[in-house]
């Protein structure tokens, strides 16, 4: 019973959690740690948003792409007190692309290239876990995440200028403490993902002012680098039986957005193409309930507050509220789960051309779907 409902659980808290702070999309949740004897897992999440805005007057149209996030991973038990666990997930990303007659998506120079305001930005990242178990319920969680970094950007009102940075794989740490009591199918996490730093090597361009004898349509390029910084965070999660057959269950997640900056040298200078004021705080709530010996559901609801600060174009989203359904079917040695999940995105304020120039987003919203098969292997 507690198997089952703590995989409906995870499901719908935790495999459609797109759109949380930032460009946040996994949740580096490392829940399989947590699986007893040797399984796999395979998860496969689905958010088509609705994201769309005005700006002196002109509407973006829906600048928000659909996107997957795959999970693939394996846990081993060496022993009764020592755990490994492999995990693949892609924990942020961006697919950001506007409409050729948003204001931003107008070149000055002229003579200039056309294109369209876009930013595209993906992570891939292995982690490797160990756990080690304790008296008392007690036990500590250790260890590395390698993760790859790429990005693509291309901001036409200034002046045609794109930056195109190749893949950059760089190293982290994942360190955390657990507590369990079986009985009452009782749990609680506390886990810290390290930042991860990211020398991009880039290659930058823009469209000089033609001034004889630079002649209309010159592309100047520039290769050059930038560090980029993936935020470190802070996972707790938590579940408790509460009565026969029944699960409460919830997150919180902590990241630390300030940190990433995204500041390429040729960029205009009175900006950054990233850059946060503020940390997210992401909240989730759920209650499952184990129907049958075979079936068991859950619902959860997930919240993040708003800075109520101008944010970019390139993420023109502030917090949010979500409501998610999911279930569990188990057989022999298999987990099936399916889930859907809305999320209410909240409405926001994003820099402009200038004063009196900024957009205004709202309305905004997504729909997710995902499924997860665990196969126990003993």
């Amino acid at each position: 019973m507690k198997k089952a409902l703590l995989q409906a659980c995870v499901l719908c808290a935790g495999a459609t959690a797109a759109h949380a702070g930032g460009i946040d999309r996994s949740g580096q949740g490392i829940n399989i740690i947590f699986e007893e004897g040797s399984v796999v897992q395979f998860r496969l999440g689905y958010t088509n948003p609705s994201v769309s805005g005005t700006m002196l007057g002109v509407d973006s149209g829906n600048v928000a792409n659909d996107f997957f996030s795959p999970h693939l991973a394996y846990k081993h038990a060496f022993t009764d007190q020592l755990d490994f666990a492999l995990i693949y997930d892609e924990p942020f990303g961006a697919d950001i692309a506007y409409g050729s007659n948003y204001p931003l998506s107008q070149n000055p120079i002229p003579g200039g290239r056309t294109d369209v305001l876009r930013a595209k930005a993906d992570t891939e990242a292995i982690t490797a876990l160990l756990r080690y178990k304790f008296d008392g319920g007690f036990s500590a969680i250790g260890g590395l995440r390698i993760q790859r970094l790429s990005a693509d950007v291309a901001v036409p009102a200034a002046a045609g200028y794109e930056v195109n940075a190749d893949k950059d794989t760089a190293l982290g740490y994942v360190v955390g403490v657990a507590w369990e009591k079986p009985e009452i199918a009782a749990r609680v996490a506390l886990t810290y993902n390290s930042k991860i730093s990211h020398d991009l090597s880039q290659t930058e361009s823009v469209n000089p002012i033609p001034i004889p004898p630079i002649p209309p349509g010159t592309v100047a390029t520039f290769d050059t680098s930038s560090e980029v910084v993936s935020p470190q965070s802070v996972n707790l999660d938590f579940q408790t039986g509460v009565a026969p057959k029944t699960l409460l269950f919830g997150s919180i997640r902590w990241v630390d957005w300030p940190q990433t900056v995204y500041d390429p040298p040729n960029y205009p200078p009175t900006s950054a193409l990233v850059d946060y004021d503020d940390p997210t705080w992401t909240y989730s709530l759920g209650l499952g309930y184990q129907f049958s010996e075979q079936f068991s559901g859950a619902v959860t609801l997930g919240y993040e507050s708003a800075t109520n600060e101008p944010v970019s174009n390139l993420g023109p989203t502030d917090g949010f509220w979500s409501i998610g359904l999911g279930g569990t079917y188990s057989m022999d040695r298999a987990k099936i789960s399916g889930g859907v999940r809305y999320t209410d995105l909240g409405d926001a304020t994003a820099d402009g051309a200038g004063p009196g120039a900024r957009a205004n987003f709202s309305g905004n919203s997504a729909w997710s779907v995902g499924i997860q098969v665990t196969y126990a292997l003993n």
